[in-house]
């Protein structure tokens, strides 16, 4: 849910912010303790209630406040980048080989586990603000976060309210992942939007009937309406009537497909870089005459493996091919497409 998603936001933003909050995942309300600052930027006191809606008293992380337009000083004070280390993870013990066979279908290599290693690993969690404008508007909060070595998409919950890390300086990210998150946002909002897409085009083809309906009966009154048949003038009159109309009709219907062009626009508004130790699962990879290395990861968080990244589309996959020549991972579409050479 959006509520959701802002309330996520906020609570990032916020103790990025070195505000103290606690607002469990999930609950409709919380509290924090702002720096003064902050508080006096968003209009409420130091000690204040958090929720998701607006109310006398609170700080409400909602579309329906200006929420985002007040948080966006905060984010051009500076770089919108904040970081956190989480100290502690448990990490499974299970033989390496086992884990990635159940994980994994390899779908044109051959592919051998040699081992396993602890490994930090940083997650980028970008968020992005989504916005269509047409006869309405339509807006919302994604956030996309990504294992930065592999750059799969990956569903962490939120670790930043749970006290088993420490915030940071960081330094700069040893991979750009903007341009593969802002692909997957997009996909995203353009799933997020699908019923205000529908209820637009739905909204252009009423108005376009009543368009054509009007002025299809103005046509009609002006072919009925009697004229001498040795009357030039009449009848000449009687065509550019018509054919006014008939322009009239292409203005009205060019102006209303202009009302109903839709707008878009993807925001970044805030990066978190997550710095997890994970359990790093060194493999084999050998397709035709090739091999390489290539790495895998067990998440301590989610308890899963994570998924590879197709390096052609960019969806998360654990049916995994390979190209032929450079050994990168491709997902079951892809390489059914005859994109593996």
């Amino acid at each position: 849910m959006i509520s959701e998603r802002l309330a996520d936001f906020a609570r990032s933003l916020l103790s990025w912010r070195g505000a103290l909050v606690d607002w469990p995942d999930g609950a409709p309300e919380g509290w924090a303790i702002l720096p003064a600052e902050e508080a006096a930027l968003f209009g409420v006191s130091e000690e204040t209630r958090l929720s998701r809606e607006a109310g006398e008293g609170r700080l409400a992380a909602s579309l329906a406040t200006d929420f985002l337009e007040r948080a966006e000083p905060l984010l051009n004070q500076a770089p919108p980048v904040a970081a956190w280390r989480q100290r502690d993870a448990f990490i499974k013990k299970a033989s390496s080989e086992e884990t990635v066979a159940k994980a994994f279908d390899w779908l044109n290599a051959r592919v051998r586990v040699r081992g396993g290693h602890i490994a930090e690993v940083e997650y980028h969690r970008w968020y992005f603000r989504a916005e269509l404008v047409s006869e309405d508007r339509w807006e919302d909060v994604i956030a996309v976060t990504l294992n930065s070595r592999t750059g799969a998409r990956v569903e962490l919950p939120t670790l930043t309210d749970g006290g088993e890390g420490e915030w940071f300086n960081p330094s700069p990210p040893l991979a750009d992942t903007q341009p593969r998150a802002v692909a997957l946002a997009w996909n995203e909002a353009r799933h997020r939007a699908t019923l205000f897409l529908d209820r637009m085009d739905a909204k252009r083809k009423r108005d376009h009937d009543r368009l054509k309906s009007y002025y299809g009966a103005l046509l009609k009154e002006k072919k009925r309406s009697r004229t001498m048949p040795d009357d030039e003038n009449a009848l000449a009159k009687k065509q550019e009537q018509s054919l006014v109309v008939r322009l009239e009709l292409k203005r009205k219907t060019q102006e209303l497909d202009e009302r109903y062009t839709i707008r878009a626009a993807l925001s970044p508004i805030g990066l978190l870089r997550l710095t997890l130790p994970t359990l790093a699962i060194d493999m084999s990879v050998q397709r035709k005459q090739n091999e390489g290395p290539r790495l895998v990861y067990w998440n301590p968080v989610l308890k899963i493996m994570e998924p590879l990244s197709c390096s052609l589309c960019g969806q998360s996959c654990y049916a995994v091919a390979f190209t032929d020549q450079t050994l990168e991972p491709l997902c079951a579409g892809c390489f059914k497409e005859g994109r593996h050479a």
